[in-house]
């Protein structure tokens, strides 16, 4: 039986990952500032003691954003496209007519 993952990576594991280092490197550095923000705000209002509350707040909204966005690409990916994903041997064919053009 084949996991989930393993046909969920196909897709993306022939683009390059730029993308993926760059979002990675936002969302952290997204974290971190939207960290600072809360807590500058809580101790602008003298609230430091609810910070492990308001912080498992936003960690349960982000947990609930990203199940609401994982549940939308899941619906997104059902849909049929109109053209079938290449099998790893048209693959390995196109990449290496697409080489022999570049010499």
């Amino acid at each position: 039986m084949n996991p989930f993952w393993n046909n969920w990576y196909d897709q993306f594991k022939d683009r390059r990952y730029g993308a993926l280092f760059l979002s990675a490197i936002l969302a952290f550095f997204g974290l971190l500032a939207l960290g600072f923000f809360v807590n500058a705000v809580l101790r602008a209002f003298e609230l430091e003691e609810y910070f492990p509350d308001v912080l498992a707040g936003i960690g349960l909204l982000g947990l609930a954003w990203g199940f609401f966005k994982f549940r939308q690409a899941q619906m997104r990916g059902r849909e049929r496209s109109r053209h079938p994903p290449l099998s790893r041997d048209e693959v390995r064919v196109a990449r290496s007519k697409l080489m022999k053009d570049r010499a």
